[in-house]
C-alpha cells in the first residue's frame, strides 16, 4: 500500500540564503493577510455586523457549523483568490510582491482557503487569524513542483526563486517518491526542511495479541499486560528553569539586543522541553506498535479536560491554582501526540487502533463489571466491594480499556 511520509531535515543556509527566505516568507504572509481581510469584509457583509474586528472574530466563532458551512460558501474559491493576487501585483504598495515565488504565494492562499477556512467549518479550530513575523511558525514556504522546479540532490535541495542549492543535514535516508516540500522557520531562528513522499509500503503484522492502553498522569501510560511507560515530564523537570529565563525576559527592554537574545534563550529552552518529549513518544510509540497487532486507548478531548477553571467575574471558579496545576501535567502528558502516533504507526505495520469511550474506566471492575467510585480505593489502587478484586487501578483501567476496545472489534466484524 502507499503511505505518505515526511521526512525533517535541519536546513544549513547560507547569509544570502536566509536573507532571501525572509522576504520570501514576508510575502507569503502579506499574500495571506491580504486574502483573508478579503473574506472578513464578505463576513462582515454577509452577516450585515457592524462592530470591531474582535467583535466579529467572536461572532464567527460562535457560529453553528451549518450557519459556518453556509457562510463560507460566499467566500471565493483558492482559484478565485490566485487571480486576485495578479492584480495586487500591479499595485504600487505590494510592488514587491512580482519578486516573490508564484506558486509559494499561490498555495499560501490554498491554506487559508482550503485549508484554515475548513477546518474552522467543522469546528476544529477558530475562524483564521492574521499571520505576524513575530510568531515563527507564520513563516512558511511550501513547494509543490517536484521534480520540475524543486529536486533534491545529494546532502542538497535544488529550490526555485534564486535559492539555489542548500545544504541540509540528512539525519536518515529518503525512501520513496518525493511530491512537495515545505521551508520552516522555528522559533530558534533555525530553518527546516520537511519533505513529503510518497512510499509503497507491505505491512507486516510482527506484533501479535491485543493490548489496552490507560493514560495518566502519574504514569504516563499503563498497558492492560501490566507494563508501564512512565513519562518524562519534561515540562515539570525544567519548569523553574525556564520560569528564571521567562523573569529575566521580563525585566528587558522589548524589542532591544538583550530582549531578543534572552528570548531565543527561552525559545532553545521550550524547543529542549518539546524534543525530550517527542523522542520519548516516538520511542514508546513505536515499541508498542511493533509488538501488538490491535492496540486500544482511551478516546480523552484533551482540551476539555485541561480547560480553565477561572470563571468569569460574575462567576468565579473554584480551586482554580489546583485545577491549573493538573491542566499543566495533563498537556505535560502529550496524550493526543502519542494517540497520533499510535495511530498511523499502527496502520504501517498491519495494526489496528481502537479508540473507546473512557468513562468509568478506573471505577469498572473487569471481572464482575460491578461500576462504584468506592472501587477505587486510592489513587493507585482498586478493590472491587462487590466481587473483592484487587489490582493496581491503571491496569484496571487499562484491562477495561482493552476489553471495551475487543466488544467494538467485535461488533463491527
Amino acid at each position: 500500500m502507499k503511505i505518505l511520509k515526511a521526512y525533517k531535515y535541519r536546513l544549513k543556509p547560507t547569509d544570502e540564503q536566509v536573507n532571501l527566505l525572509y522576504r520570501m516568507a514576508g510575502c507569503g504572509r502579506v499574500v495571506f493577510n491580504e486574502s483573508l481581510e478579503m473574506l472578513l469584509s464578505i463576513a462582515r457583509k454577509e452577516l450585515s455586523f457592524v462592530g470591531d474586528k474582535k467583535a466579529l472574530y467572536n461572532e464567527l466563532n460562535s457560529l453553528l457549523p451549518k450557519d459556518r458551512i453556509t457562510l463560507a460558501k460566499k467566500f471565493p474559491s483558492s482559484a478565485a483568490l490566485n487571480k486576485h493576487l495578479t492584480q495586487w501585483k500591479k499595485k504600487t504598495e505590494l510592488s514587491f510582491l512580482t519578486e516573490a515565488y508564484t506558486d509559494n504565494l499561490q498555495q499560501r492562499q490554498r491554506d487559508l482557503r482550503d485549508r484554515a477556512v475548513k477546518d474552522w467549518c467543522s469546528g476544529k479550530r477558530g475562524f483564521p487569524v492574521f499571520r505576524t513575523r513575530k510568531l515563527a511558525h507564520h513563516s512558511t514556504l511550501r513547494f509543490v513542483n517536484f521534480p520540475k522546479y524543486c529536486r533534491l540532490e545529494g546532502r542538497h535541495a535544488k529550490l526555485p526563486n534564486g535559492l539555489g542549492l542548500m545544504r541540509y543535514y540528512q539525519s536518515q535516508p529518503i525512501q520513496g517518491l518525493p511530491k512537495s516540500c515545505t521551508v520552516t522557520l522555528d522559533p530558534c531562528g533555525n530553518w527546516h526542511l520537511s519533505i513529503l513522499c510518497e512510499v509503497e509500503i507491505e505491512p507486516a503484522r510482527t506484533g501479535t495479541g491485543a493490548v489496552g492502553i490507560d493514560m495518566g498522569v502519574a504514569k504516563n501510560m499503563t498497558l492492560s499486560n501490566g507494563v508501564v511507560y512512565k513519562g518524562v515530564s519534561s515540562f515539570a523537570t525544567h519548569r523553574d528553569k525556564l520560569a528564571k529565563e521567562q523573569r529575566r525576559l521580563s525585566r528587558k527592554v522589548r524589542g532591544s539586543a538583550n530582549w531578543k537574545k534572552q528570548k531565543q534563550k527561552v525559545a532553545r529552552l521550550h524547543k529542549r522541553i518539546a524534543d525530550i518529549r517527542y523522542d520519548y513518544q516516538q520511542k514508546a510509540t513505536t515499541e508498542i506498535s511493533k509488538t501488538h497487532a490491535m492496540v486500544a486507548v482511551e478516546a480523552l478531548k484533551v482540551a476539555n479536560m485541561s480547560r480553565s477553571a477561572k470563571g468569569t467575574v460574575d462567576d468565579p471558579g473554584k480551586n482554580v491554582r489546583q485545577k491549573s496545576g493538573l491542566n499543566r501535567s495533563i498537556l505535560d502528558q502529550g496524550w493526543g501526540e502519542l494517540r497520533r502516533q499510535l495511530e498511523y504507526k499502527m496502520t504501517w505495520n498491519g495494526g489496528l487502533l481502537i479508540a473507546v469511550p473512557p468513562h468509568h474506566t478506573s471505577q469498572t471492575c473487569p471481572a464482575c463489571l460491578h461500576v462504584s467510585a468506592e472501587n477505587r480505593t486510592s489513587q493507585a489502587s482498586f478493590a472491587c466491594v462487590h466481587c473483592g478484586l484487587v489490582e493496581n487501578a491503571d491496569v484496571v483501567g487499562a484491562i477495561n480499556v482493552l476489553n471495551r476496545g475487543l466488544a467494538a472489534l467485535e461488533s463491527a466484524a
